[in-house]
This record gives C-alpha cells, sequence and structure tokens, in this order.
C-alpha cells in the first residue's frame, strides 16, 4: 500500500516506527502544521507588513534590461499564486539610470543647439553652419558604431562622453572650412580652395585630433572605479573624435566645394545679412585690437610673463581651499536610514519604535514622499548575506521621494537627523544618500569613511575603536560616527559536559540537533522538501517543538536526547549547564585578520578634508597601539587616494605623450615645449572655476584637467602651425607672430566658444541625474577658457623667445 502526500495533512500517517507489532504514526506523537519558521525579521511597505523580496543583478548585466525582463515575468508568476495575493516592483532602482540617461541626453541637445548658434554668428549664414555642423550627426554615429563592436552599452557615461565632445566635433570642420573660406577670399575656385585647405590643414587637424585622442592613454592603466567609468569614456570620446578627423578632411571639402558656390549665387536675406555683418564687424575689430595688443605684448615679455608666473601661484594657494571627494554627489531622490537599538531588543519591540519613525518621515515629506520600506531583523539564512542588519535590534528604512520632488536629499538627511536623535534618545541612526553608485563606491559599506581595526582580540580591538570614536566624533563634518560590531548581543551558553554525556552514551552532535530543533527547526541541519502536486510549489519539512513549550530555561535543559546506553531518552540538564551571557552579534575579516570598524558620515564639508583631519589625529592612537593592532582607513577613503595616485601619473603620462605627438608636426624638439608650457597655465582657469562655483575635486575634475591638456594643445597646435607658415613665406618673424595669430584668433575663438557651449548644459547641472558629469565639464570650461587666452597671449611671447632674434630668419633656422 502506497502513502498518498497529496496534502500535508497527510504526513501524519507517516509510520515511524513498529513496537510490538502495532504500528506508531506521527499523529501519536505529534501533529503535521502548514506553519512557518519563527520570525525574526518583518518587512513593512507603506506602513504595513509585506513579503519582501530583493532581487540583484549579475555583475555587468544592463541594469534597465534586468528590470524590465522582471516586469514582464511578474504577470507569468502571479498565475502560480493565490488570487489575494499580488506581485508589484515597489523599488526600481532603474528608474534613476533612465532620468540620468534622459538629463544627459536634454543637455546634449541644448549643447547641440548652442553649438549651432555659434557656427553661425561665425560662420556669418545658415550654409557655412550646415557645412561644419554636418560632422556632428555622423561622428556621433561613428562613435556609436565604435561602441557595438566593442561590447559598450549606451549608458550615462557613454552618453555624458558624446555630450562633452560636441564642441569638438566640430573644431576640425571649422578649422578646414575656415581655411577654406581665406582660399577662396584669394581668388580660388571653389574646389581647388578646397583641396588646398584640406592638403594645408590636414596634419595639423591629425596632430589635435590625436592630442585629444592619446590623454585618454593613462586610462588604461587605471584600476578599481576609475578604470570603470573612464574606459567607456575613453572609447567614445576616441570614436567620436576618429569620426570628426575623417569626415572634417572629406565630406566638409567636398561639401564646401558645392555649398559655398550655391551661397554665392543666392545671398542671404538682407536681415541676416545685416546681423552677420555686425558680428563680423566686432571679431574684425577684435581681431585688429588683439594685433595691436600683441605688438604691446612682445614688447613688455618679462613683465607679462611675470604677472602670470604670480597669477599661477596665487591661484595654488586658492587651489588648496577647494575641498576634495572621490566621486561627485548626486541628489538619487531615496535616502536610507539605519537605525540600531539596545542589543537584545525583542523584533515587536524593534518593529513598533520604527513604525513611529515612519510616521515622522511621513510628517516630515508629505507629497513628497513616495514610498518607505522597513526592513526589521534579519532572517538568519543566506539573506543575511544581503543585509546590513546582524539582529532584530537592527533596521534600516528606505526613503523614495516623488520623481519632480523639491526638497534636496541632503536637506532631508540633515532635517530628519536633528529629529531622530531628539524623538528617539537612546537609539543609534545613521544616513545614506548615495543609491547605487555612491554603494560601488564604498564597495557595499555603508558610509564613505572606514576605519579599520585589525587585531585578534575583540575585545582589545574595541576598546581601540571606542577610543577612536570619542576622538573622530569632535572632527569638524563627522556625523553617525559609530562602531559596527558589537559585543553585548544576549545570549544563552549551554556547554555540554561531555564526559558525563559519554557515560550516558549521548553524542555531543546530536544533543546539538535536538536543541536546535527545539529552538527553531530541524531544516537549519536537513533540509528536506515536499513538493504540493496542487501548485507546485517547495516547502520545507522539518522537526521541532511548540513555541509555547520552550518559555524558560527550565523547559530548554528539559529538551531530551536519546543515548545509546539507555532505552529512555536523557534530559539535557542532566549533561549540560546554562548560563546567561553576551558575545558578538557579528565578527568580521580582512585577509583572514579579525577587523572591527568605526563608519564616519561627512556632512557640511568634503570627505578629503575631513579624512585628512582624522588620520593627523589618528596618528596619536596609532602610537601607542597594542603589538599585533593596526589602523587603517579603507572605503571611499582609500579609493580616492588610490584614484588620485593613478589619474596624476595618467596627467603626466598624457603631456609626455602629448608632446611626442606635436613634435613630427613642427619637426621640432624645441617648438612643442611653447605648447606644453602654457598647460600648468590652464590649471588657473581650472583652479578659479571649481573654487567660485564651490566644486569639489574629484575623479571627474581630475580627468577634466587630462582632456583639457589635449584641448588647449590642440589650439596652440593651430596658431604656431600658421605663424611658422608664413616664416616660410619671408616675413619677419615679429610680423609671422602678429599677423599669423591675428588670423588664427578667429578659427581659435570660434572652436573654444564650441566647445564651451557644448559642455554649458552639463556644467550648470540642473537635471537631476546629471551630477556626475557637473564637475568634468566645469574643469574642462574654466580650463580651456584661460589656456586660451594663454595660448593667444604667452605662446606668441615664448615663440618669440625660442627664435631669440626678430630679424627675418630662414626655413632651415625655424626647426633649429
Amino acid at each position: 500500500m502506497f502513502l498518498d502526500l497529496s496534502s500535508y495533512k497527510d504526513f501524519n500517517n507517516i509510520i515511524i516506527k513498529y513496537v510490538d507489532g502495532d504500528s506508531i504514526y506521527i499523529r501519536d506523537i505529534g501533529w503535521v502544521e502548514d506553519a512557518g519558521a519563527i520570525q525574526t525579521n518583518v518587512v513593512r511597505i507603506n506602513g504595513k507588513r509585506q513579503v519582501y523580496l530583493p532581487i540583484f543583478k549579475r555583475p555587468g548585466a544592463n541594469t534597465i534590461e534586468a528590470v524590465e525582463t522582471i516586469k514582464n515575468s511578474l504577470e507569468l508568476l502571479g498565475q502560480r499564486l493565490p488570487e489575494d495575493v499580488h506581485l508589484n516592483i515597489i523599488f526600481d532602482q532603474s528608474n534613476y539610470i533612465r532620468n540620468s540617461i534622459n538629463s544627459t541626453i536634454r543637455a546634449g541637445l541644448s549643447g547641440l543647439i548652442l553649438v549651432v548658434v555659434v557656427l553661425i554668428l561665425f560662420l556669418g549664414n545658415f550654409r557655412s553652419a550646415l557645412i561644419a555642423a554636418l560632422s556632428l550627426p555622423l561622428s556621433i554615429m561613428f562613435a556609436l558604431t565604435g561602441l557595438y563592436f566593442t561590447g559598450q552599452s549606451i549608458n550615462t557615461v557613454t552618453l555624458g562622453g558624446l555630450a562633452l565632445v560636441l564642441g569638438l566635433m566640430v573644431d576640425n570642420s571649422i578649422v578646414v572650412l575656415e581655411t577654406t573660406d581665406r582660399h577662396i577670399k584669394m581668388g580660388k575656385s571653389n574646389l581647388k580652395a578646397a583641396m588646398d585647405a584640406a592638403a594645408e590643414v590636414s596634419m595639423p587637424v591629425l596632430a589635435s585630433t590625436l592630442a585629444i585622442v592619446v590623454v585618454f592613454v593613462p586610462v588604461i592603466f587605471l584600476s578599481g572605479i576609475a578604470r570603470y567609468l573612464f574606459s567607456p569614456l575613453a572609447m567614445v570620446v576616441t570614436f567620436a573624435m576618429a569620426g570628426s578627423y575623417i569626415f572634417s578632411l572629406t565630406l566638409i571639402p567636398v561639401a564646401a566645394a558645392k555649398i559655398l558656390k550655391i551661397k554665392q549665387e543666392k545671398p542671404e536675406k538682407d536681415a541676416f545679412r545685416g546681423l552677420f555683418g555686425m558680428f563680423n564687424r566686432f571679431i574684425e575689430w577684435l581681431v585688429l585690437k588683439y594685433r595691436i595688443t600683441l605688438g604691446w605684448v612682445l614688447g613688455h615679455r618679462w613683465q607679462v610673463l611675470s604677472s602670470t608666473v604670480l597669477i599661477f601661484i596665487i591661484s595654488l594657494f586658492f587651489a588648496g581651499k577647494i575641498g576634495y571627494e572621490l566621486f561627485p554627489s548626486m541628489d538619487v531622490g531615496q535616502l536610507v536610514v539605519y537605525t540600531r537599538m539596545e542589543p537584545g531588543t525583542p523584533l515587536e519591540e524593534s518593529e513598533f519604535q520604527v513604525e513611529k519613525m515612519e510616521n515622522l518621515i511621513k510628517q516630515e515629506l508629505g507629497s513628497e514622499l513616495d514610498m518607505i520600506v522597513s526592513n526589521i531583523g534579519v532572517f538568519f539564512d543566506l539573506p543575511a548575506a544581503w543585509t546590513p542588519n546582524s539582529g532584530t535590534q537592527d533596521a534600516f528604512i528606505k526613503i523614495q521621494l516623488t520623481e519632480n520632488h523639491k526638497i534636496r536629499t541632503k536637506d532631508l538627511e540633515k532635517q530628519l537627523r536633528e529629529k531622530f536623535r531628539r524623538e528617539f534618545p537612546g537609539i543609534e541612526f545613521s544616513f545614506n544618500k548615495g543609491g547605487m553608485i555612491t554603494a560601488a563606491l564604498n564597495e557595499g559599506i555603508t558610509s564613505p569613511i572606514d576605519i579599520q581595526v585589525q587585531g585578534n582580540d575583540l575585545y582589545v580591538a574595541n576598546s581601540i575603536a571606542r577610543r577612536i570614536r570619542d576622538t573622530v566624533v569632535t572632527v569638524r563634518g563627522t556625523r553617525d560616527v559609530r562602531i559596527m560590531q558589537r559585543l553585548s548581543q544576549p545570549f544563552i551558553d549551554i556547554r555540554v559536559d561531555r564526559e558525563k554525556a559519554a557515560e550516558l552514551g549521548v553524542d555531543a552532535v546530536d544533543a546539538t540537533k535536538n536543541l536546535v530543533s527545539a529552538l527553531n527547526s530541524s531544516t537549519s541541519f536537513a533540509k528536506a522538501f515536499w513538493i504540493d502536486e496542487n501548485n507546485g510549489n517547495h516547502y520545507f519539512v522539518g522537526v521541532t517543538y511548540p513555541e509555547y513549550h520552550i518559555n524558560s530555561e527550565t523547559s530548554l535543559m528539559n529538551v531530551t536526547v536519546t543515548g545509546d546506553k539507555h532505552q529512555q531518552p536523557v534530559p539535557l540538564k542532566n549533561f549540560a549547564s546554562l548560563s546567561n551571557s553576551s558575545a558578538p552579534s557579528e565578527i568580521n575579516h580582512l585577509n583572514l585578520t579579525r577587523v572591527t570598524n568605526v563608519y564616519v558620515n561627512v556632512e557640511d564639508s568634503d570627505i578629503g578634508t575631513v579624512s585628512s583631519e582624522i588620520t593627523r589625529r589618528l596618528e596619536v592612537i596609532k602610537a601607542s597601539l597594542p603589538p599585533g593592532y593596526e589602523i587603517a582607513l579603507r572605503g571611499e577613503v582609500q579609493s580616492m587616494k588610490e584614484s588620485f595616485s593613478e589619474l596624476r601619473t595618467g596627467f603626466i603620462l598624457a603631456i609626455i605623450l602629448v608632446y611626442l605627438i606635436i613634435v613630427p608636426l613642427f619637426g621640432s624638439w624645441k617648438q612643442p615645449l611653447i605648447v606644453i608650457f602654457t598647460i600648468p597655465l590652464g590649471l588657473i582657469g581650472v583652479i578659479w572655476m571649481l573654487y567660485l562655483t564651490k566644486t569639489y575635486i574629484s575623479i571627474q575634475s581630475i580627468m577634466g584637467i587630462i582632456m583639457m591638456t589635449g584641448i588647449s594643445v590642440a589650439y596652440g597646435n593651430i596658431l604656431i602651425d600658421r605663424i611658422n607658415a608664413r616664416l616660410k613665406q619671408g616675413e619677419s618673424v615679429m610680423s609671422a607672430i602678429i599677423e599669423g595669430a591675428g588670423e588664427r584668433l578667429r578659427p581659435v575663438l570660434m572652436t573654444m566658444l564650441t566647445t564651451v557651449m557644448g559642455l554649458l548644459p552639463l556644467a550648470m547641472g540642473f537635471r537631476i541625474g546629471s551630477e556626475a558629469n557637473v564637475p568634468l565639464a566645469r574643469t574642462i570650461i574654466g580650463g580651456i577658457i584661460v589656456a586660451t587666452g594663454m595660448t593667444l597671449i604667452i605662446i606668441p611671447i615664448l615663440y618669440s623667445f625660442f627664435t631669440k632674434t626678430v630679424k627675418q630668419i630662414s626655413p632651415d633656422e625655424i626647426n633649429a
């Protein structure tokens, strides 16, 4: 006869033993229930208890694609659930990614419009602007094609890279078009002018393009988060600039030969001609004033250089007043509040306190609040690896603001911190407003500053950690200073007397299993499943005691174990003792060494300044550490130091590579140094831009400095190349410098303004999700504005020094 287990009630009919020919069933010694594990975790969604299932994507997977797949699967999953059970997505982090992408696209389109406006103004009509703008969509398509074949995706980094180089993508076309226009004015035909112009500027344009691209070579040598951020950026910029170079020397000359001819046959309307004429007259007046100024500057070279050096030194002083961080802070519309009550706080009490916190949050936010998800306690199984909670006394509250929220997340953090500490004395709080990117930068740590005490004895390490906490809490800008590991979690210590157990024939392993089964379930150590044929779901099958039977220490010690020497079960009290004690709630390791973590948040200051002050104060504590114990700063601070060091090396390497790129262009080892000398002076603009806009130095701004290096060199190349050309025509050095620089003022200004206007929407950072590119855009704008000024003033001065004479020189002497 086969036993039918189509229902869980049928388990009562399972025979477990025969005694004197009689069957003993499970129903004779107990009963079967459709029950659940002892609850140690509660999740509340918008104030109601819910079943919460967090889903994590695999490394390298596309977040938006993963979320869409899950959404499409909900209907199928719902078919297997009862009618009164509903599946809903409550926390979707892909929304922020979508907002970031949309913000970056809007900023890019705004920059594109501004670039076209600059082209129209400088080139004087719509047809000329159209010719120059032709390279924009084609270069973008070229870059997207390159991303496809290299396995990269369209994301905020790659889209931000395209937005960053919008102005640069038309620079090559501007140079070709402006040179073509100059050749047409010499009386050449459109076709001849286009061909001669393309041949004339092919090498300078190539050098300028390579100078911008080559600065990304150091990205190859980066590691950690910086490499993941800038590798896609380097690829998209390289592809875009390569496309720009190709189209500027192929499509643009052809279009100029055809469209410019049509322009002569069909002049623009008088109203536009008047507007363009006015602007052109202004540029001509500016060129005249520039030539006059340049003549005066060349007569007062030492005074100008001395003043420039003085400004540079003053700027370096203000650079020390700019804070620094690893990555710019972003308003992701989310805030996580970590709470920790007294060790051993029952789950019910923790939930009661969290409910009061939720009500306070609702009162503070009102209509700005979209959702609250509270996770209280911890499920003691594999899911425990995915939660910062260490017991029933811990909880974290996720706050999701509405999409168009007015309050800034950092203001909400400050506001709630003050009220929580006042309304809930004795409860420890910590706040995290960073979202996905900050979590990645911190490697999952809930705070940007992690001070780790390494040592074997947890109690010695904890005393050191308490000393660190008391020191750090006095540092200006620190908030939520707390020790992660607690040593005071209450527990019942049951010690087995192994000699007595052996005398009674009791195995200590069996005693442990019976005890675990009584307190929890046998599923903790022996997994057994039953599949319900009605719905196909899997259920754990385990043995346990009713909770109300284990209601005192006495009943706990009466748990029995079957021995080999006795027919009757042996109570636990016959061979074990019980005592109340405390122990660590969690123990963490780093490289097999025990660590105790002191977490620190930062408010109203930058992470770099705060971490530097903490490091200084820790030196005193380090001097008195017992043998075998160490203190180290990790988390975002460690990543920041490593990334800054690598990018600093990358900046130096970029300068060297740029120099080697332009040496063949000039056929000289000396003349490229003229351009290189202006790169540090571009830092003046970077420093003042960051200082005045209160933007911290970060890996984004350092990458902006590296990009500024290539851009500023490109402007210098065009200037010197034209001066050399006039010298080869037999002009004197002074005349070649003044006239050559004057001829290049217009294209240099045009390329500078297209770059600035293309970056301006990103630099403003008005839209949520675009904050990551703000320091990068501001750095480039500040750097190239000043670098352009230095190019137009300092390069002619340095050029005059390198030639050492104002007399007419032969072409051979130029490359001396």
